[in-house]
């Protein structure tokens, strides 16, 4: 049974930054402002998930919010946060200075697992994430530079949340996920709505705001939300590079992007990293 939930875990884990690995391309895609893409990304988000939780759950969401209001709630602004900074990163800085970034979130995750947690992160583990880092520095060489400090802040608040995050949710297991998705959609729609432009946008921009906001999004950040339940919050970081080799993979089939020999050596270094780290049946202490 222990395997099977670990198993679960992985799953969750590695499809649910799957699907994070679209944000790049749809925010590429949509082509307007940081602002305007966390607006409408988070009030779809919002939307869509109220309505899952509601009529698929069917779940009172006023009864869930006073029964874990604090950790929901701390839960759902860590996660607004972290997306908000997100979005705005790429639009601020050079995609490759914040894959470098993203790399650092288990590290982040584990430091932040055994402050709180107590949970010690096997040696496997860390062995894998450093390894994770030598991958994705593959990946990205030869194409530093190019980004703006202040983008690459928001890149590091944006891991450094969502670290806090994996950390939270596992701590507080029974926090319903798809109504701290939902008040994250909030979250970020409330960060945004005054400095954003919300209309005026064409036909390609909202098709590529509503299938992140609406579907691919809210998918990843439930399934995300959920991980923590069965693996560490280290084990669920290790998968955050994961993104990184899947979105030059979306650049390459939807911008016609060719990887260069380096994001293949990085990208089988990245997966045979995570593969090994997370071989274990059970997780490896000490």
């Amino acid at each position: 049974m222990e395997h099977a939930l670990r198993r679960r875990g992985i799953a969750l884990a590695f499809f649910g930054m799957l699907a994070v690995s679209s944000d790049s391309y749809f925010i590429r895609l949509a082509d307007v402002d940081g602002f305007d893409v966390t607006l409408w990304v988070g009030i779809f988000t919002s939307i869509v998930t109220m309505l899952v939780l509601v009529f698929g759950q069917h779940v009172n969401p006023i009864v869930e919010i006073r029964r874990t209001r604090g950790p929901l709630f701390l839960a759902a602004a860590l996660q607004a946060g972290s997306t908000s900074c997100f979005v705005l990163a790429v639009t601020l800085t050079s995609v490759s200075n914040v894959v470098v970034i993203i790399a650092a979130a288990p590290m982040f995750a584990a430091g932040l697992s055994a402050i709180f947690l107590k949970e010690r992160t096997s040696a496997r583990v860390w062995t894998a994430i450093a390894i994770v880092i030598v991958g994705v520095l593959i990946v990205v060489s030869g194409s530093f530079g190019g980004g703006s400090v202040r983008g690459d802040l928001l890149a590091v608040a944006a891991i450094f949340q969502f670290g806090c995050s994996l950390v939270l949710l596992r701590r507080f297991p029974d926090v319903n996920r798809t109504l701290m998705v939902c008040l994250a959609g909030i979250g970020m729609a409330l960060i945004a709505v005054v400095p954003a432009t919300p209309w005026g946008h064409d036909s390609t921009t909202w098709l590529a705001l509503g299938l992140m906001g609406l579907v691919f999004g809210p998918l990843a950040r439930v399934m995300l939300a959920v991980a923590p339940r069965y693996l560490p919050a280290a084990e669920v970081g290790l998968f955050t590079p994961v993104e990184t080799v899947a979105a030059s993979l979306w650049a390459w089939l939807f911008f016609s992007e060719a990887p260069e020999v380096a994001t293949f050596v990085g990208g089988a270094v990245v997966v045979a990293a995570v593969v090994w780290g997370t071989w274990s049946p059970r997780a490896e202490l000490g």
